[in-house]
């Protein structure tokens, strides 16, 4: 993941080893933006984890989020080739979220839900995924919520039925990075986590629904 501006990036790793280190981060200087309206969560920094959960290819994203204020720390895809077994799909798909939750501490998750599958079998094979990641996310304690994608166009790009490219960019534009490397998935899985940022954000975070 590129970004428009390393220190801004900076500024959030090091606002991350401060609350590491049980500190308060500060949002100085590069880390600031327009004071946003007051919340109940304003006065605290979250980390959130978006997952664009397949068997084959599951998106991630992670921001910093604080009040109005959201920052890009990274993004990838868990990739499984089609060569590979179910089983084998789980058993990397399992270490991987298990890395990232190591490596950066969330204190939040936000899967896709309210799915429709036409194939029986696609849609056995998406909740098999899909369970494998709330089994990781469960057993670390962490908060899962879930929307289904049109919630998430909808909180990220103002209409429903957006398209893929159309996610990317208000993506880019919310978090001041470049999308042109990224897959689909990455971006998904970043609106999934701003999604979640912003309602905790407005109304003093009482438009969330209980976590999973």
């Amino acid at each position: 993941m590129r970004l428009k501006n390393n220190p801004r990036l900076a500024a959030v790793l090091a606002a991350s080893e401060e609350r590491a280190r049980g500190r308060r981060p500060l949002l100085t200087g590069a880390s600031r933006l327009a004071s946003p309206a007051p919340s109940a969560s304003a006065g605290r920094q979250y980390r959130i984890l978006g997952l664009d959960t397949a068997l084959r290819k599951t998106g991630w994203g992670i921001i910093d989020a604080s009040g109005g204020h959201f920052r890009a720390v990274d993004c990838g895809v868990v990739l499984n080739d089609r060569k590979v077994s179910v089983s084998d799909c789980l058993r990397r798909l399992n270490g991987a979220l298990k890395g990232l939750l190591n490596n950066y501490h969330p204190d939040i998750a936000v899967i896709e839900g309210g799915f429709f599958c036409k194939n029986a079998r696609t849609a056995i094979i998406l909740g098999t995924a899909r369970g494998a990641v709330l089994g990781v996310l469960a057993e670390a304690q962490i908060e899962i919520y879930e929307y289904a994608p049109r919630r998430v166009k909808q909180m990220v790009c103002g209409f429903g039925n957006a398209s893929k490219g159309q996610v990317a960019l208000l993506v880019a534009q919310f978090l001041q990075i470049k999308v042109d490397n990224l897959s689909d998935d990455s971006t998904d899985a970043l609106a999934l986590a701003l999604c979640h940022a912003q309602l905790l954000g407005t109304a003093q975070g009482l438009s969330l629904g209980e976590p999973l």
